[in-house]
């Protein structure tokens, strides 16, 4: 019988950052991937006429990518590049019309 239970409570979200330390490297080489092309998009299409709009996206962006680069728990990195691709699309469709 298998004594771990920690790893079979909680949402996808916890059970995700329990078992992300092992893939720590593949998941932030991923996150660069996925924050900069959907940053990118995000303000090159969309938010390029609203200063204010590519100050919160570079922001959200830059906090990620700070986190990445400081080797923060898998926590916080998986957190604030939840948080940055949601602003991105946010904006994009806030622009949509």
């Amino acid at each position: 019988m298998d004594t771990n239970t920690s790893s079979q409570g909680g949402n996808w979200l916890t059970r995700f950052e329990e078992n992300s330390e092992f893939d720590r490297f593949s998941i932030i080489s991923l996150g660069f991937l996925l924050i900069g092309i959907v940053g990118g998009i995000a303000v090159g299409m969309f938010a390029r006429d609203h200063i204010w709009q590519i100050g919160v996206i570079a922001g959200f962006t830059m906090f990620s990518l700070s986190m990445m680069l400081a080797v923060a728990p898998m926590k916080y990195i998986v957190r604030s590049t939840i948080l940055a691709l949601a602003v991105d699309v946010l904006f994009m469709l806030m622009n949509l019309g």
